[in-house]
């Protein structure tokens, strides 16, 4: 089952050059989006988003943390190792399960959802495209993407469970935020300092 859903999948690639290149896109810009999806939500005013910024990158930590003590013990050949794929961008042959991008991607926007913020349906439909992307230009297999949706319901549920552990964390970057702020214009200050 989960290499015939990859052959259906991954059978579209090669056909239509827009599509392509749209799919290769969101494959390989995710980290790029995410570190922007972060940088604006650090910079709103207010500290809500900042906290919904914080817990993204604690969600990030913990779930690529399990991901790497995965592949230390689990390896399972990425598709094109095994069998022959329209593959679209160069790859190394490490263990597919689970998928670090899909990690990534639904581990920012389970904690949107969560966190009930108005960007967490469109980060939440990004995600799910960059996961079909990567089986679209032929690195992982659908249940590696699964997998990463799974982990990262999991981290991030255990974050916001634990958010009186991290809390004293999370002052102590606001107060350097706070002290590098003051050093700006004046201008730049109110845009960005803390209205709560």
């Amino acid at each position: 089952m989960n290499y015939s859903i990859f052959k259906l999948i991954n059978g579209l690639a090669g056909n239509w050059p827009i599509l392509d290149n749209f799919m290769i896109f969101l494959s390989k810009s995710a980290i790029l989006i995410l570190i922007a999806l972060l940088c604006y939500l650090w910079f709103q005013k207010g500290n809500v988003r900042k906290y919904t910024a914080f817990y993204i990158v604690l969600t990030l930590i913990l779930a690529l943390g399990c991901n790497f003590i995965i592949h230390q013990f689990y390896y399972h050949a990425r598709p094109f190792v095994n069998h022959h794929v329209n593959k679209l961008i160069t790859h190394s042959s490490d263990s597919s399960f689970v998928s670090d991008h899909g990690t990534l991607v639904f581990s920012t926007a389970i904690i949107l959802l969560l966190r009930k913020n108005s960007l967490a349906k469109y980060v939440l439909v990004w995600a799910i495209l960059v996961g079909i992307s990567r089986i679209y230009v032929g690195v992982h297999y659908p249940f590696d993407i699964i997998g990463a949706f799974i982990l990262a319901a999991i981290s991030a549920i255990i974050v916001l469970k634990t958010t009186s552990l991290t809390e004293p964390l999370m002052k102590i970057l606001l107060r350097f935020y706070e002290i590098i702020i003051k050093k700006l214009p004046l201008n730049l200050r109110k845009k960005l300092i803390s209205n709560d």
